[in-house]
């Protein structure tokens, strides 16, 4: 036992020694980061990052920005041992929590940072102060603010931005619509994308979820998110204008309420705020191509590369050999039309086999168009299958270019095996109508049904034994209707009386997801409640049920304007919530009262 201890305890003193080896082996890196920018007011922090315990640090001068707290130290450690070797990873902080006090761009000289006696360096750092919120700041330190529940249009904007407006016909371009704020966003309602006309179209992306990111902007922080982003081409050359897009946002804003508590002096008071929002309408120059176009052009603008291949070019008569072309490149791929090709007569073509791979992202449109034909030659022989010619705009050198594939030269044997013969004597067999070169028909080897000359259908009995069985057709399709007709009636019945009850089981699981804090099914399953009442009450079928036929219907039945106009803000909110960037529970639970209240009435109304 002792032994062992002891054995142990080398182990140890072994591990020990290799992982203090280890880390001091290693160059010390010292690393300084922090905001790149941020407003007058603003807290942040500056961290300063090295892979070995330091002794002591000497920051910079920070005489531009007020110190609220720091140096703060923290460390942390970890050891992986893999094939035999033992690797440690080590890394110490100097945190400083600084706060802005005046606009301008300031640089952080170097900290210097002692390790065993030796001085390290980190890197300088720049930090731009921009002007700050003035409402929001005057709301923070007076804790006040106005309750008129507007928004000023620097505070939330949406923009359509291009990643460049003047372009070539055919060239393509990123457009991306963003949403700009200061305060903090609940949720959008009414969203209203323009259509771009005059252009062809390819999302690219359109989250479900916002995410925010801090950028700066006319000389203010931002949080910025992206609502869609969207590859277009311009279809025709002059002037094209961009629709605006339209939203209406909803916003968290401070409001001047009367003291309630003493938590109320930190927590403050909120009301959620509606503003319309429009971006401005955008203009892209499209200039025309050149007049010099090759005949073979068909629109295509980019860069592209076109290639052909041949399987076999030494094949048997009635042997099925292959010819593929690639067209591949970057731009207008999509719109880029492959040329045909005029195969040798003798040459059995069947339909060809075509693969799209085509992709869009931000860099537009790539891939490749392969069309793969199937050939059968009939007849031996020297054939040629000629070159193919694909001509497109190359935006690089502003000029045409015309891609070239090689021809290929086929030289087809007589295949004299049995199994040729009988493939061959088994073409002559068929009905339909084939050509052999230009002008040599099969011949047809079937009999055709032959008809009896001055004879017609009304001399024949089946003619006047017609007459009793479509009246007994008739009959049967007129009783068969009418069941399903009573039928139909008692199911529409049934489903006015348990509208109620379905209802009330969607909405206790709506209930259910809404305890769970679960934001897209509660939405989805108090969405599916109210259609599916109003489908069972108004006796419509849920797909050919629409806001508009619902307003119509229910104002047929005497129900009230309000009612309806609640039941219309109540849809859009479920609609519109799965793209709100924030689960707010209160607002969750306000609208779940308000379609179990709703329902409730409708039920009164709708008897």
């Amino acid at each position: 036992m002792i032994k062992l201890k002891s054995q142990i305890t080398i182990l140890i003193t072994l591990f020990i020694l290799l992982i203090t080896h280890f880390s001091y082996s290693q160059d010390i890196q010292v690393t300084a980061a922090a905001k790149s920018f941020v407003t007058v007011g603003e807290q942040f922090r500056l961290v300063y990052a090295l892979n070995a315990k330091a002794t002591s640090l000497k920051p910079p001068a920070m005489d531009n920005f007020a110190i609220l707290m720091g140096p703060s130290t923290s460390s942390s450690s970890s050891v992986q041992i893999i094939n035999g070797q033992v690797t440690q990873s080590i890394s110490y902080s100097y945190s400083f929590i600084l706060q802005a006090t005046k606009e301008g761009k300031f640089i952080l000289d170097p900290a210097e940072i002692i390790v065993d006696g030796k001085t390290y360096k980190s890197n300088s750092v720049t930090i731009e102060v921009l002007k700050g919120n003035q409402t929001n700041n005057q709301q923070n330190n007076q804790g006040q603010t106005n309750n008129t529940g507007t928004v000023s249009n620097d505070d939330v904007f949406v923009r359509l931005n291009l990643n460049k407006t003047n372009v070539t016909q055919g060239e393509q371009i990123v457009a991306t619509i963003s949403i700009y704020t200061k305060m903090n966003l609940v949720g959008f309602e009414e969203m209203k994308f323009p259509a771009f006309k005059g252009f062809w179209s390819d999302d690219l992306e359109n989250p479900t979820q916002i995410s925010l990111k801090q950028e700066k902007y006319n000389g203010s922080v931002y949080q910025v998110g992206v609502l869609k982003k969207t590859l277009i081409t311009p279809q025709h050359a002059g002037d094209i204008v961009i629709d605006p897009f339209e939203v209406t946002c909803v916003v968290q804003q401070k409001v001047n309420r009367s003291r309630q508590s003493f938590f109320d002096d930190f927590f403050g008071n909120y009301q959620n705020v509606r503003k319309k929002l429009v971006s401005p309408a955008v203009t892209v120059h499209v200039k025309g191509l050149p007049a010099n176009k090759p005949a073979d052009f068909s629109g295509a603008v980019g860069s592209f590369k076109l290639e052909a291949t041949l399987d076999n070019s030494n094949p048997k008569t009635n042997e099925a050999i292959s010819y593929s072309l690639k067209l591949s490149g970057n731009g207008n791929l999509k719109l880029a039309e492959i040329p045909k090709i005029n195969f040798p007569s003798d040459f059995e073509q069947y339909d060809p086999k075509t693969n799209n791979n085509v992709s869009a992202s931000a860099a537009g449109t790539s891939g490749n168009k392969i069309i793969n034909y199937l050939l059968i030659p009939r007849h031996p022989g020297q054939y040629k299958i000629p070159s193919v010619s694909f001509s497109y705009y190359d935006l690089t050198n502003q000029s045409f270019k015309t891609l070239q594939t090689p021809e290929f030269s086929v030289n087809v044997d007589k295949d004299t095996s049995a199994s040729s013969q009988s493939a061959i004597v088994s073409e002559f067999t068929k009905e339909d109508v084939k050509f052999l070169g230009s002008d040599i028909h099969y011949i047809k080897t079937t009999e055709n049904d032959l008809k009896e000359k001055n004879k017609y259908l009304i001399s024949e009995p089946t003619f006047y034994l017609a007459y009793p069985f479509a009246i007994g057709l008739f009959l049967f399709v007129v009783i068969w209707r009418r069941k399903q007709i009573k039928q139909n009636a008692d199911i529409a019945s049934t489903k006015n009386r348990k509208a109620n009850s379905v209802a009330k089981k969607r909405l206790l699981l709506a209930n259910k997801y809404l305890k769970e804090n679960n934001k897209d099914s509660f939405y989805e399953e108090l969405s599916r409640a109210l259609w599916g009442y109003l489908s069972d009450k108004l006796i419509i079928p849920v797909a050919e049920l629409s806001k508009d036929k619902a307003n119509e219907e229910l104002q047929k039945k005497n129900v009230s304007v309000d009612t309806v106009s609640q039941i219309n803000s109540i849809i859009d909110n479920c609609e519109f919530a799965r793209y709100s960037p924030v689960s707010d529970n209160v607002q969750m639970n306000e609208i779940y009262n308000n379609a179990t209240e709703l329902i409730g009435k409708l039920e009164q109304n709708l008897r």
